[in-house]
């Protein structure tokens, strides 16, 4: 008999902060908790978010950073983009309970071209959808040591019981544990261009761009047209490809003006986090959300 496809139903979870809010798994949220609230990952390198800011939150996710602008600034406006469907219901449901911001929320992700396009969605592991989910050995490898690194984090009994296992067989539990989160489901979802949508939307400053695509990063900034690129006063990108992704991410801000910064993901130091700042920038637009 093959196994149950894993639950899309949203669940209720307290955070560390007190916050109630809806998620996926607890794994899945507290991982995306301590990037976001814990370790500030998003106001480094200069990066600052103020009162009356304009945000771009390119893989919102169920909405997490939103909840975070909340709590850093009282006046935002936020255009919020999540394409899987079981995810954008979370996200909704967060931003209806918890949010007092200027919020408008997008079923849709953006690429380098409009197109409708097939993503796989882990139920289990939200945060790791992608439209490129890599099946190499390396990224197994990867996701063998994170698991292995969160065996020490059990509860003490347990932690001692497995590490009298032999190392051959804690891999083989890390794999199955890795194997179990990873199960993806197919969804087709839409995409836009990021040009497209500013003038769709007639933004003309964009205060925080902040891209967490898994591997769609640069699809997402390819979609945005060179003329466009003075809108954008800062940019945070969650990098995947290793050094050569990280290093071409750098020169194409460079380039265009910003001043750059590079940090290791606090969960995972293998994908980077790329800071692009520029002084002054363009003038606010006026236009209501």
């Amino acid at each position: 008999m093959p196994a149950p496809a894993p639950s899309t139903a949203p669940k209720s979870f307290r955070l560390p902060n007190g916050l109630t809010v809806y998620g996926l798994s607890a794994n899945d949220t507290l991982m995306v908790y301590r990037d976001i609230f814990e370790d500030d990952c998003y106001r480094r390198h200069g990066v600052t978010i103020r009162d009356g800011d304009c945000v771009l939150d390119v893989g919102a996710n169920t909405g997490l950073f939103i909840l975070y602008l909340n709590q850093v600034c009282a006046r935002a406006r936020v255009y919020a983009f999540e394409p899987v469907p079981a995810i954008f219901a979370v996200l909704e449901r967060n931003v209806a309970a918890h949010s007092r911001l200027a919020v408008r929320l997008f079923n849709a992700g953006l690429s380098r071209q409009a197109r409708q396009a097939t993503l796989t969605y882990y139920p289990r592991l939200s945060n790791a959808s992608t439209l490129y989910p890599d099946d190499s050995a390396r990224a197994a490898r990867r996701g063998q040591g994170y698991v292995l690194g969160r065996f020490h984090q059990l509860p003490r009994p347990l932690a001692f019981f497995l590490s009298l296992w032999p190392a051959p067989l804690r891999d083989a539990l890390a794999e199955r544990v890795r194997r179990y989160y990873l199960k993806g489901q197919a969804v087709t979802c839409a995409l836009w261009t990021l040009s497209e949508f500013l003038r769709r939307h007639a933004i003309t400053r964009v205060d925080l761009l902040k891209i967490d695509a898994e591997r769609s990063e640069q699809d997402i900034l390819a979609g945005l047209a060179e003329e466009d690129w003075p809108v954008i006063r800062q940019v945070v990108v969650e990098v995947h490809g290793g050094e050569e992704a990280t290093g071409d991410l750098v020169g194409l801000r460079r380039r265009r003006g910003f001043r750059t910064g590079v940090e290791p993901n606090p969960t995972f130091p293998s994908l980077s986090l790329v800071y692009g700042t520029r002084p002054g920038g363009p003038g606010g637009d006026g236009q209501p959300l």
